[in-house]
């Protein structure tokens, strides 16, 4: 993910009211880096612009919110996907959390403080991914300088033996 509030974000929303309710709140909060799609297939076409986030409802004409999310998945697993819904069917947001999503908000008066929060828990859980993955790139690193190092005093040590000084 790049800087923490300018990370891209798609957000899939049928609803032009909706839609504009979402990006107001999200640009209220510092995220500037928005992209609005009313269709999943119009996600889909611009998904080469590598969006760290899609918001995205469950049921949309077309495509639905889940196919779009198995699609994009199967190319770009490291995409996180947050959905947005009005269906407050918990069997649902239990079958799309084990199929990948991140989050299922249901839409309500508290939707867009659990977006941002749900954002936010994305941001800082990936950061936390990044610096383990960088502290465990540098310790394997130090451990092959350290056989490199250890095989050539033992090759000098060999080598200078066949010479008698």
């Amino acid at each position: 993910m790049q800087n923490s509030k300018n990370f891209l974000i798609f957000i899939v929303q049928d609803s032009v009211v909706y839609k504009d309710l979402i990006v107001g709140y999200l640009q209220s909060k510092k995220f500037q880096n928005l992209k609005t799609f009313k269709t999943g297939e119009e996600c889909l076409k611009n998904i080469h612009l590598k969006p760290d986030i899609i918001v995205l409802d469950y049921s949309f004409e077309g495509i639905t919110g889940l196919e779009l999310m198995k699609k994009i998945k199967a190319d770009h697993p490291d995409i996180d996907f947050i959905f947005l819904s009005g269906q407050n069917d918990v069997e649902v947001a239990v079958n799309i959390m084990k199929i990948g999503a991140a989050d299922y908000i249901v839409k309500n008066e508290k939707a867009l403080v659990n977006l941002v929060n749900a954002i936010e828990y994305l941001i800082t859980s990936t950061k936390k991914k990044k610096v383990k993955k960088g502290f465990q790139i540098g310790v394997i690193g130090f451990f092959i300088m350290m056989f490199l190092l250890i095989m050539v005093i033992i090759l000098l040590t060999l080598f200078l033996e066949d010479f008698d000084l």
